[in-house]
């Protein structure tokens, strides 16, 4: 089984819906694969951490793009049938109903956004580190410690710096992986706060910070010199700011 084939079953594997073989032979190729079995306790620890949300009902916009695109008699018969309808006619409309949806949702499902994607990944990176004792590799506040063990474990040198005047002291670093690509990790506290800085190579120029929220983590991502900086805390937007200025300055 290739790691390709292996993420594509890791949720169902965590969720113990796989039959029995392929389970097997997935708990296998985890054992062995490193890179999935972090992933594994990714899962995992973002279940515990979050819980299982419900799925929310469907929009109101959604309903409306389903009676248009069903036609404006067919839209009739739906909201308010008539007595002469013939039941294949019943039968026919949810059909078409399940039919659209399908076209509607299918295609998110298998191309998902990028952008999406990797939020996800790097919040579940984040819980990660701090519900499996993984914070760091190396341990240290010193610049000079933190960024030469770095050397030879991803291909770029990622700027180091330590904050402690300004309230954010550097603690260590560690080498994480978002979606398949090793990435620099920087860890900084805040007070009782724990944040992951997030640093890879960008093809992008200059881009200023934009700041959104997801499971309940705050998430702040630029691009400065060079690099893609994503900034993940539960502390406050104010902070993240801050930490965000530090970081470009």
């Amino acid at each position: 089984m290739t790691c390709e084939q292996a993420r594509q079953l890791l949720d169902a594997h965590v969720d113990r819906e796989l039959d029995v073989a392929t389970d097997r032979e997935l708990t296998g190729h985890v054992r062995e694969c490193e890179r999935c079995a972090r992933e594994v306790e990714s899962i995992r620890a973002l279940k515990r951490a979050l819980g299982e949300s419900q799925r929310p009902p469907a929009p109101e916009a959604l309903r409306r793009r389903i009676v248009n695109a069903l036609g404006s008699r067919a839209a009739d018969r739906v909201t308010r049938p008539s007595r002469w309808l013939p039941r294949s006619g019943w039968i026919a409309i949810p059909g078409a109903i399940a039919a659209l949806l399908a076209l509607m949702l299918v295609p998110r499902v298998l191309r998902p956004d990028q952008g999406d994607f990797l939020l996800r990944e790097v919040v579940a990176a984040h819980v990660r580190s701090t519900q499996v004792d993984h914070l760091t590799d190396v341990a240290s506040s010193d610049r000079h410690t933190v960024k030469p063990w770095f050397v030879g474990k991803i291909d770029f040198s990622p700027p180091v710096v330590d904050y402690q005047a300004s309230t954010f002291p550097l603690i260590g670093g560690r080498v994480d992986y978002l979606v398949d690509r090793p990435v620099a990790a920087l860890v900084y506290r805040h007070g009782s706060h724990v944040i992951n800085v997030f640093i890879w190579p960008s093809d992008r120029f200059e881009r200023g910070p934009s700041l959104t929220t997801r499971s309940g983590y705050n998430i702040d991502r630029f691009s400065h010199a060079g690099m893609n900086y994503w900034i993940v805390s539960d502390m406050g937007a104010d902070e993240m700011e801050k930490l965000a200025a530090l970081l470009r300055g």
